[in-house]
């Protein structure tokens, strides 16, 4: 009996060797770590992998889209102009000739100021003025204005942005606040060569054509030089008009002769020009406003007084194209003197 368990005990442990090799037969074999791995079946470490392409392009910078998309045909330098609203101006001359909003802040104000066809300066101040009215520009702040782009000498820009640098200064200080303004140039710009002045006339070259007789620009013979010859007395054309305010050149009038009135005698209908100390040093004793001719009125200096800008009727002097005397304030009257024509302390 214990036989029979005995054989019956090995066949089962016989059995359970050979169902687990034939489980080991159906696993699949574990590649080698150190196996060659096939092209195109080589695995990449996750870290090392490259950005995938979304298909979506990187954004262009606002400036070079700017110069390639929205620059005028022709101009002489661009400037950008940065607060936090960001323009960029494209200048010919003195006058901004295109401009280009580079941020939203930007657009939130470009239709308040007034840009194209004004000097740099009144460009630059409305961007100034507006962006501190909503609260871009505080006590403290800096206006950077960077050259991206020139087509003319530097002199020339170095003009254009000092006028610019000084409307700044002028328009904060109006405000009551302190801005510094910084100027920068972009490190790959190159300016165009500086005028070469070109050389005057050889006076010793026989070849020069001498002066023009008929140019009113030359000047005349010098009545010091002793080598000169004198007027002829019997041209009448030759002769000079003599000079009224030279008191060596008039002849003593006449004082039997009743065509020359005596000028102490006020009844001749002559006086003595005024002294300059007698009344207002500013009106000139008129009593009028120097600055508006007495008309209360001035031209609008947004405009130049034509009454319309490029967005549409001028908003400063509401299309009049005038604007009220900001010396006399609309009064007429000399503002030294109050109207008088008289000196101020009289």
């Amino acid at each position: 009996m214990r036989k029979k368990r005995f054989i019956a005990y090995l066949l089962c442990v016989a059995m359970l060797m050979f169902c687990v090799a034939c489980g080991k037969k159906d696993t699949p074999a574990t590649e080698s770590p150190t196996e060659t791995a096939q092209p195109g079946n080589q695995q990449q470490d996750p870290g090392n992998q490259p950005p995938a392409d979304t298909g979506t392009p990187a954004p262009a910078d606002p400036i070079d889209d700017a110069l390639k998309n929205d620059a005028p045909e022709h101009y002489d330098f661009a400037v950008e102009v940065s607060i936090n609203p960001d323009f960029l101006l494209f200048v010919t001359g003195q006058e901004v000739v295109g401009y280009k909003a580079l941020n939203e802040d930007a657009k939130k104000i470009e239709d308040r100021c007034v840009i194209i066809g004004r000097p740099i300066d009144g460009a630059v101040d409305d961007i100034v003025r507006f962006s501190e009215q909503d609260g871009y520009l505080k006590d403290g702040g800096t206006v950077n204005m960077t050259i991206v782009s020139a087509n003319c000498p530097k002199a020339q820009a170095d003009e254009a942005i000092q006028r610019a640098e000084e409307t700044i200064q002028r328009v904060t200080e109006d405000i009551g606040i302190q801005v510094a303004a910084e100027v920068h140039v972009e490190q790959n710009i190159e300016f165009a060569p500086e005028p070469d002045n070109p050389p005057g006339p050889d006076p010793n070259d026989p070849n020069q054509p001498g002066p023009d007789p008929n140019d009113p620009n030359q000047p005349g013979p010098d009545p010091n030089d002793p080598n000169q010859p004198g007027p002829d007395p019997n041209d009448p054309n030759g002769q000079p008009e003599p000079d009224p305010n030279d008191p060596n050149g008039q002849p003593e009038p006449d004082p039997n002769d009743p065509n020359n009135p005596d000028p102490n005698d006020p009844g001749n209908g002559t006086h003595e020009p005024r002294k300059p100390d007698e009344g207002c040093s500013v009106c000139q004793g008129t009593g009028v406003c120097e600055r508006c001719d007495g008309t209360g009125l001035v031209d609008c200096m947004r405009c130049g007084g034509t009454g319309n800008t490029p967005e549409g009727v001028c908003p400063d002097c509401n299309g009049a194209g005038r604007c009220e005397c900001e010396q006399c304030h609309g009064t007429k009257k000399c503002p030294a003197c109050g109207g008088t024509g008289k000196k101020p302390d009289d």
